[in-house]
């Protein structure tokens, strides 16, 4: 697996979306205008990042996938259905694969809300602090038997 970043989960999303309704524009964020009835909007309202044992870490992250219906109730429904399968196994753009962990739905002021995580562990490796190579000359001298001193150098 690449290295997961949160960016890539919410890209993967937005390529699934994409292909559960194609016909619907998808948003990301703070939409100043030209939301339409149909539209799809992506929001990552939390995110955990927590340690776990040595470099390994536990990652949260929880968007919210907004739908806002053109015909009412019944679309939001039918949608919530449509959406739900369609976020149950996303694929990032690096080609991972990652498992929905936590799926609901709700429908307020009209609009459909989906919360869905994608809970995942990664791996970071720390780079290593090794100590320098030393170097060690070392000098003894001792008498031979001949009387001669010897000189031992390492």
């Amino acid at each position: 697996m690449s290295n997961l970043d949160f960016s890539s989960i919410y890209d993967g999303v937005s390529l699934a979306l994409h292909r559960a309704i194609p016909v619907a524009q998808v948003h990301g964020g703070d939409v100043q205008q030209g939301l339409k009835p149909g539209d799809l909007n992506v929001i990552m309202p939390s995110a955990g990042h927590t340690r776990q044992v040595g470099s390994r870490y536990l990652r949260t992250p929880t968007l919210d996938v907004i739908y806002y219906p053109k015909e009412g109730m019944a679309e939001c429904y039918r949608t919530a259905d449509v959406l739900v399968r369609a976020l149950e196994d996303i694929t990032t753009p690096e080609g991972d694969v990652i498992h929905c962990t936590s799926c609901e739905w709700s429908v307020e002021d009209g609009v459909l809300h989906i919360l869905v995580s994608y809970d995942h562990y990664i791996y970071t490796p720390k780079d290593e602090d090794f100590m320098e190579t030393l170097e060690l000359e070392m000098e003894r001298s001792e008498e031979h038997t001949s009387g001669t001193p010897v000189t031992y150098t390492s």
